[in-house]
């Protein structure tokens, strides 16, 4: 809002200036200068792109379009009144204004009936819905240009020529200086893209001596961690991003944290996307890592996606890409034997109407997909579009040209029996399929539920649904109607980690236990919930930048928080074992008389201690320091002196598994 305030304020004082203006050079110079003015600023308006500042796309254009409004529209009440009887001067200037207020309001009504429809053509036809919308405002800005220039070309032809031909030509060249003035800024500052969606800052992050690439975040403990009681496992998760707010804390990628929350493993993902949903899978038989890399709107839709696969030593073994048109989303990954199932969504175009949306609308149709982890062909989809009435929805669609997103498909459980579980958020209900048929056996929750709900068993916006027999675990986020980039409709209740039990027999849904973070705690979207081997859970607290382990009891063992403004869209804690393909990382520091290696070896889960070889040369080396590590980075203390240094890994046993490059002192 604040960045169309510089433009109200020059109206405001254009406006108070204008009438000495019309009595200098008369009213038609001054109207078609106005309208001319507006005409220039639209058209630099048309170059405003899908990101980059809102400064020189907007306000830079945005105030040439207010300095000819503000001449324009106190000189053509002049010129209205001007040839007007005395006693009839105030209906000619009623009659301007209120023409004014009405053909402004049509105008407008027009325009943006025009760009949305243009918005929505393009979002049916595959276009990215932010490019979308900027091309629909191009349209607009392009047709309000044109109705500018035409306004001024009937006032210059149509009104009076004032006297005074040196004043005309100061003011036209005034007016030129103006527009050239403007163009050449635009031209030069603004067309180049936003900073890129994965740009990020060190405030709040992990640096590293030997490994000065990596700044994962500093994930910090919110309370005392109860070390005896947490479950064993590895924290999985990468470092998401609150959707309105950047640039993010740290690099995005996919992060392994141990029990006291140190960095295991990372693996920054280029700058122009961002990573989510780290798991532990398994390929071939063998323990294998997966994780989300793509780009997201800031209401949550996913315009690129792919889902990138490693084996145990960090090596890519797969590559997921969407097909026929859908595009993989971050919410959902499971490799069963030599396929891969997952979340997808693709933009259709649709009349929307019946539901209270545009005619020429767009809506987000969400799929579950089976893919060949070899080969990457598609081998099944179940689209949502065909088995769920749109009229189930809980969100209505949106009136400003956004796609519809009257699914949201945000998790799928695959079944050993040939069935899988999938949630759609936005009807609030979980849907249990017949992958051979497609067919849909049972639903909990939503506008249609198999199951009736016993006390505190509803949910409402729920994510990551999973069945165990017959419990089933789900994170209710009770929250909320999106409504626009960053904006929702107040939360019902508050967030929590629900466990149902399901009597299918008799179709009922009964409450078990929850695990909740406090009465005001509302993730406005995401979250997640795991049910551990020894009985705990862990929970992902989604839009809120929290991760926590609690007892079976409910006792909180672990509570963990991201810096400002990082979030993760969700977080499990899972066994793994990993040994790192490269060797690892040394680098020698001198300070005064002190002499300092500093060791790590990203991503390995056996290592346990560190000790350094010193010597003349790299093929004379000896012992010279040991340390436990510290964490992912360890720095060891050992005598100055030497020509070479060398960090040996070793296990827990002593044996050693790793050596680094022979390495000198940095100077």
């Amino acid at each position: 809002g604040l960045v169309f305030l510089p433009m109200a304020l020059t109206i405001m004082l254009t406006a108070r200036r204008t009438g000495a203006l019309v009595s200098r050079y008369g009213a038609r110079s001054i109207l078609g200068g106005g309208l001319v003015l507006m005409t220039g600023g639209m058209l630099l308006l048309t170059r405003i792109g899908s990101s980059g500042s809102a400064f020189w796309y907007v306000v830079v254009p945005g105030l040439l379009v207010a300095l000819g409004i503000g001449l324009s529209v106190v000189s053509s009440t002049i010129a209205a009144v001007q040839g007007a009887r005395p006693e009839q001067a105030g209906l000619s200037s009623g009659l301007v204004n209120t023409s004014r207020q009405i053909g402004g309001a049509i105008g407008i009504a027009l325009l943006v009936s025009l760009a949305s429809e243009r918005t929505s053509n393009l979002i049916g036809d595959g276009a990215a819905v932010a490019s979308a919308l900027t091309d629909g405002f191009r349209l607009a800005y392009a047709i309000g240009a044109g109705l500018c220039a035409a306004a001024a070309v009937v006032a210059l032809a149509r009104l009076p020529r004032a006297s005074a031909a040196g004043s005309q030509r100061r003011l036209r060249i005034g007016l030129v200086a103006i527009l050239a003035c403007f163009a050449v800024v635009d031209f030069a500052f603004a067309g180049g893209p936003g900073a890129p969606i994965g740009s990020y800052t060190t405030k709040g992050t992990w640096s590293f001596v030997s490994a000065p690439a990596l700044h994962p975040p500093k994930i910090t403990a919110a309370a005392p961690i109860d070390d005896g009681s947490l479950a064993p496992g590895y924290i999985m998760l990468a470092n998401f991003y609150d959707l309105t707010s950047g640039p993010i804390a740290g690099q995005s990628g996919p992060l392994i944290l141990d029990n006291q929350l140190r960095p295991v493993w990372f693996r920054p993902v280029p700058k122009d996307v961002v990573a989510s949903n780290l798991s532990v899978q398994t390929v071939e038989g063998k323990p294998a890592l997966a994780w989300w890399q793509g780009t997201i709107t800031s209401t949550g839709q996913t315009e690129t996606g792919e889902y990138v696969v490693v084996d145990d030593h960090y090596r890519r073994v797969a590559t997921i890409r969407g097909a026929d048109g859908w595009i993989l989303t971050l919410h959902s990954f499971e490799i069963v034997g030599d396929h891969a199932w997952v979340t997808a969504n693709r933009n259709v175009s649709m009349n929307l109407t019946r539901y209270g949306g545009a005619k020429n609308g767009a809506l987000v149709d969400s799929a579950v997909q089976e893919y060949s982890l070899k080969t990457g062909r598609l081998l099944y989809s179940w689209d949502a579009l065909d088995h769920i009435p749109l009229s189930d929805s809980q969100s209505p669609p949106p009136p400003n040209g956004f796609p519809w997103d009257a699914y949201h498909v945000n998790s799928i459980d695959v079944e050993p029996d040939g069935t899988f579980l999938v949630s759609m958020r936005d009807t609030w209900a979980a849907y249990q399929v017949a992958a051979r048929t497609g067919r849909i056996e049972w639903t909990l929750g939503g506008k249609h539920s198999t199951f009736t709900f016993g006390k505190s068993a509803s949910f409402e916006w729920q994510h990551d649904v999973s069945v165990h027999g017959s419990q089933v675990t789900l994170f209710d986020d009770e929250c909320c109607e999106i409504t626009g980039a960053g904006t929702y409709l107040s939360a019902d209740g508050p967030s929590r980690a629900l466990v149902l039990r399901l009597d299918r027999a008799r179709g009922t849904a009964s409450f078990v236990r929850q695990y909740t973070h406090g009465d005001d705690f509302d993730a406005a979207y995401m979250g997640s919930v795991q049910s551990l081997a020894n009985g705990n859970v862990f929970v992902g607290w989604g839009a809120e930048p929290y991760f926590s382990e609690y007892s079976r009891a409910g006792k909180l063992l672990l509570d963990a928080t991201f810096p400002s403004p990082d979030l993760t869209y969700r977080a499990r804690l899972q066994p793994w074992s990993g040994t790192p393909a490269d060797p690892p990382l040394a680098v020698v520091r001198r300070s005064g008389t002190k002499t300092t290696v500093y060791a790590s070896w990203n991503g390995s889960t056996a290592l346990a201690a560190w000790q350094v070889l010193a010597g003349p040369s790299a093929t004379s080396l000896r012992p010279v320091g040991a340390a436990p590590t510290t964490g992912f980075e360890t720095a060891i203390p050992v005598p100055g002196g030497s020509a070479v240094y060398e960090a040996e890994a070793l296990d827990a046993s002593g044996k050693t598994i790793g050596r680094s490059l022979p390495v000198q002192i940095a100077r």
